[in-house]
């Protein structure tokens, strides 16, 4: 128990000290800053930014919803803007929302600088290339804002994020009228868990180990609870987890039996009897327990991605709100 807390303690002081350096630099360049989305925003020159630090240490992209007559030209010109700069490291243009990865710097202060350099750079090209900009959602010419809907942002007018968000509201009622259904709900996800693991037997007798395995089982058993249950909560959690772990060693064993097959020529339940009594006699095969090992590990960790993002999802589900 004290460790636990000690370790939320830990946890909590990390994340204040990220929001700390992300408000800093959102004073810096004149920007304004979210710690509910760690998203740092503003406009400048016309054009409204969005950041956000990704999942790699001090990698930051820029978000803008722009656009010009000539998309082909100017989506050409962005590319070979991107590749003479010293600071963007690569650009994705997803229908109105063009979206730069600033590259990171040795330390803290060359990364703030960098940023600081990509941010002059891109609006000074937007400028003199006759960029304007654009709804993100619709593609309408006007000024935009930054808005959350669900646990996405998103980069639109105000006329646009009425219509979004009043869907949002039918949908999360409907929602949140269903009664969950447990039973249901743990039938889609043992149904889920076959499928997963079927995909995951399949990497495995191709000589892998790979945390996507571990994520497909993981969304497919999340999913099929969800799906037949109506809902997924805490309960589906729990219930999920132990499929996941059930499903990992049942995996592992028709993977050696099926080597078993292979190698010695027997019938898939002898094969399957056969290492099940290796096992349990302590003769198991070279590496057996480290297969596992690895296979466990990168499951629990990709099933644990799936489950804490449908959890997540389930908190952030009916949020709509202007945030700048």
């Amino acid at each position: 128990t004290i460790i636990r807390k000690i370790d939320r303690i830990v946890k909590e002081i990390v994340i204040l000290m990220k929001d700390f350096e992300r408000h800093q630099l959102a004073t810096e360049l004149g920007f304004q800053y979210d710690p509910e989305t760690s998203s740092i925003y503003g406009e400048n020159s016309g054009y409204f930014l969005l950041m956000k630090e990704t999942d790699t240490k001090n990698v930051f992209t820029i978000a803008l919803s722009v656009s010009r007559d000539d998309a082909e030209e100017a989506a050409a010109q962005l590319h070979q803007m991107v590749k003479e700069s010293s600071v963007l490291k690569s650009i994705s243009l997803n229908q109105y929302v063009t979206t730069f990865t600033v590259k990171a710097g040795m330390t803290k202060a060359k990364t703030i600088e960098n940023i600081h350099q990509a941010v002059t750079e891109i609006l000074e090209f937007l400028q003199t290339n006759g960029f304007y900009t654009v709804c993100g959602y619709s593609g309408e010419k006007g000024p935009v804002g930054l808005y959350q809907i669900g646990d996405s942002l998103f980069l639109m007018n105000e006329e646009n994020y009425q219509i979004v968000s009043s869907q949002l509201k039918i949908e999360t009622d409907s929602y949140n009228s269903q009664k969950e259904n447990v039973l249901l709900g743990t039938v889609g996800a043992f149904i889920g868990a076959i499928i997963g693991g079927a995909v995951t037997l399949f990497i495995a007798r191709l000589g892998y180990v790979a945390f996507y395995a571990g994520f497909i089982l993981g969304i497919c058993v999340v999913k099929g609870y969800e799906i037949l249950g109506k809902k997924f909560s805490k309960l589906g959690a729990v219930i999920s987890s132990i499929l996941l772990l059930v499903t990992i060693v049942l995996v592992h064993q028709f993977d050696y039996a099926l080597e078993a097959v292979k190698q010695l020529g027997l019938d898939f339940s002898d094969g399957f009897d056969l290492i099940n009594s290796l096992v349990l006699n302590g003769e198991a095969p070279e590496k057996y327990f480290f297969n596992f090992f690895m296979l466990a590990v990168f499951t629990i960790i990709g099933g644990g991605v799936a489950i804490s993002s449908a959890l997540s999802t389930q908190k952030t589900r009916g949020i709509a709100r202007k945030i700048g």
